[in-house]
């Protein structure tokens, strides 16, 4: 079964340096920057993400990303915060043991640890993306047909 990586994304607006300068002047902006990040987790990852972000003064609610069945954002109720709801969704898991809380705030790991969940911190998740990334562009270099003109001669011009 898919391993379930949960986001603290308020977390990793404020984590990731470029999404921090962003999130200082537009955080929807900032927001979206964060989630077209995560995209290849989701799609060539062989994970499902749900991004918890705080809401403001609204009931919760949940969506899809752009349309991707393994790509869910939450705002959170302004009640509970996001991290409220990542403890709630920590105790009402079946398999705690397929969930990855990702987000440096030390209490909230703690949280997952007790639930049986693991957790990582943002930096180890940019680094999983930037190996996502670069093994779909090794695959799309692979996938690459050989045309009958190109040739393997060498074109390296040496003085005679």
């Amino acid at each position: 079964m898919q391993e379930h990586l949960l986001i603290d994304g308020n977390n990793a607006l404020h984590a990731i340096p470029e999404i921090e300068r962003e999130l200082k002047h537009d955080r929807n902006l900032a927001r979206d920057s964060l989630l077209r990040m995560l995209e290849p987790l989701a799609t060539k990852g062989n994970s499902l993400v749900t991004v918890v972000f705080d809401g403001r003064d609204s009931p919760q609610s949940l969506r899809k990303h752009r349309g991707i069945n393994e790509f869910t954002i939450i705002f959170s109720s302004s009640v509970e915060g996001a991290d409220g709801a990542i403890e709630k969704m920590l105790m009402a898991a079946k398999h705690p043991d397929r969930i990855i809380v990702v987000t440096n705030d030390g209490l909230i790991r703690n949280c997952a640890y007790a639930h049986g969940a693991s957790a990582m911190r943002v930096e180890e998740m940019v680094k999983r993306m930037d190996y996502e990334i670069e093994s779909i562009q090794a695959s799309r270099v692979r996938e690459k047909p050989f045309k009958g003109g190109d040739s393997f001669e060498n074109k390296i011009p040496f003085p005679k």
